[in-house]
C-alpha cells in the first residue's frame, strides 16, 4: 500500500513536469523564465501535497521533496525560492504534527538543488543518471534525518513505515524526472547552436557574396539564397533564403 500510495503520487508529477520543456524552448535564460519555472513545479508539489500517502495525522508525505530540488537543480535559486514557497504555504495550511518539519523539508529540498545547480548546471557539467541518483539519495536522506524533529517518537514509526519505500522510490522519480529535464534541455540547446550556425553561415555567406543552392529531396524543394538568386539573374524576391 505504501509503494503503491508513493509511485501513484510520483508518476502525476512525472507527467507534469514535461510541461516545463514548453517554457524552457520560449523563455529561456530569463529571470521571468526562472520565476515561471518555479511556479511549475510549486503547482505540481502542491497539487502531490493534495493528494499525499497519509501516514497519520498531519504526517503525510507526496513529492514535494522531488519537484522543489529538481526545480532548483535545473533553474536555480529563483525557481527554488518560488516552488518552495508554494510548497510551504501549502503545507502551513495542511497544519497537524508533522507541520514544521514538513517546511523544513522544502527548504532543504530547495537548498540541495541551488547547491547543485551552482556546482553542475552553471559549470555546465554533463547530468548523468548516476549523479541524478546521487542527488536524490542525498536530497531523501536529509529528508528522512528531518523525521528527528518531529515530536515524540512520531520519527521511529514514521522510519520504520516508509524509510525503505521512499529511499527506493523517490530517488528512483528523481532520475525519471530529471532525465526528462536534462533531456529537453539538451534538445533546447542543441537546437539553438543549430539556429546560431545557420546565422553564421548566412552572414558569412552574404558578406563574402557567395550563392548557396540547397535541394530537399524528400519533399522535392529548391532553396537558393538572394546572392544565388542574383547571380542567375533572377529576382530574390521570388526565392526563398535558407534560414
Amino acid at each position: 500500500l505504501v509503494f503503491a500510495g508513493l509511485i501513484q503520487n510520483l508518476s502525476f508529477l512525472v507527467a507534469l513536469s514535461v510541461v516545463s520543456g514548453f517554457v524552457e524552448r520560449r523563455w529561456r535564460g530569463t529571470l521571468g523564465a526562472a520565476a515561471l519555472q518555479g511556479t511549475i513545479f510549486g503547482t505540481a508539489s502542491v497539487i502531490g501535497m493534495l493528494t499525499p500517502l497519509v501516514l497519520g495525522p498531519g504526517l503525510i508525505f507526496d513529492g514535494r521533496s522531488v519537484m522543489v530540488s529538481l526545480g532548483g537543480l535545473f533553474f536555480g535559486p529563483w525557481a527554488a525560492a518560488v516552488s518552495a514557497v508554494m510548497a510551504a504555504a501549502c503545507r502551513a495550511l495542511q497544519g497537524g504534527v508533522g507541520t514544521y518539519t514538513g517546511i523544513l523539508v522544502i527548504l532543504s529540498s530547495a537548498l540541495w538543488g541551488v547547491v547543485f545547480h551552482r556546482r553542475w548546471t552553471l559549470r555546465g557539467v554533463p547530468v548523468s543518471y548516476g549523479m541524478l541518483w546521487g542527488f536524490g539519495v542525498g536530497v531523501h536522506v536529509a529528508m528522512l534525518l528531518l523525521m528527528f524533529t518531529l515530536p515524540g517518537g512520531a520519527a521511529w514509526l514514521v522510519l520504520r513505515r516508509i524509510g525503505l519505500p521512499v529511499m527506493l522510490a523517490y530517488p528512483l522519480a528523481t532520475v525519471l524526472i530529471g532525465a526528462i529535464l536534462s533531456d529537453q534541455r539538451g534538445r533546447i540547446r542543441l537546437l539553438g547552436e543549430m539556429r546560431e550556425n545557420e546565422e553564421r553561415l548566412r552572414l558569412a555567406l552574404h558578406a563574402t557574396n557567395q550563392g548557396l543552392f540547397d535541394v530537399i529531396c524528400r519533399i522535392g524543394e529548391t532553396l537558393v539564397n538572394p546572392e544565388y538568386a542574383r547571380m542567375l539573374g533572377y529576382d530574390p524576391g521570388s526565392f526563398r533564403e535558407s534560414h
